[in-house]
């Protein structure tokens, strides 16, 4: 007859015991750290879509600015039969803009006046700072700057300062401005014969919006 073997399991200790429990309950996440890690998530998308809808808001509001400004300046050098400028200065820490106008019918160029700003030599023209539209130079949004400005005729800057100019016709130059931040560019291209200011939410020459 054979003889069964009983064979018995080792005992266990309690550390050996607690440990084993410790090491299957680390496999996976708790329910409160799920929680956290949801937490933190919620939190970090609430502070991106807070900085799009600020950065939204702002261009939105830099849109209406320069559309109500540009008619204003349209009618201005009408109503006065004088020449009137936007100039923009292309500076990435603190772009400004603002509004001069000549004492009359001004015969201008753009680059002689450009390097004339860009070396601080002195007005060369009557053109002063026209303070019933803009009493002082303007400053663009925090985060915000000039791109670039085209002018028909002209070469394109980038820097230092530029000038749309309208007539006491209520014409002006042809001109694609572009201003941007770190992600995006908008374009503000003005009519030649409207003198009217368009809104685009996108990078744009003028050869491209006149084909």
């Amino acid at each position: 007859m054979k003889m069964l073997t009983r064979v018995t399991a080792p005992k266990l200790n309690n550390k050996e015991v607690h440990s084993q429990g410790s090491g299957s309950r680390r496999k996976g996440f708790t329910l409160i750290e799920i929680l956290i890690v949801l937490a933190i998530i919620g939190a970090v998308m609430a502070f991106s879509f807070s900085r799009i809808r600020k950065n939204e808001n702002s261009i939105r509001a830099v849109a209406r600015n320069f559309i109500v400004l540009t008619k204003e300046i349209r009618n201005q050098a009408r109503l006065t039969s004088s020449t009137l400028r936007l100039v923009v200065q292309f500076d990435r820490n603190k772009p400004k803009f603002w509004v001069e106008k000549a004492s009359g019918i001004e015969l201008r160029d753009p680059e002689q006046e450009k390097q004339a700003k860009d070396e601080d030599d002195g007005p060369k023209t009557s053109f002063q700072l026209y303070k019933k539209l803009t009493k002082k130079e303007k400053e663009l949004p925090k985060g915000f700057y000039f791109n670039s400005l085209e002018v028909t005729n002209q070469s394109p800057v980038s820097e230092g300062y530029g000038f749309i100019y309208f007539s006491p016709e209520g014409f002006v130059d042809a001109s694609a401005l572009q201003i941007s931040n770190q992600k995006n560019t908008w374009t503000f291209i003005f009519n030649p014969l409207t003198g009217q200011a368009d809104f685009l939410p996108e990078a744009k020459s003028l050869k491209d919006v006149s084909r």
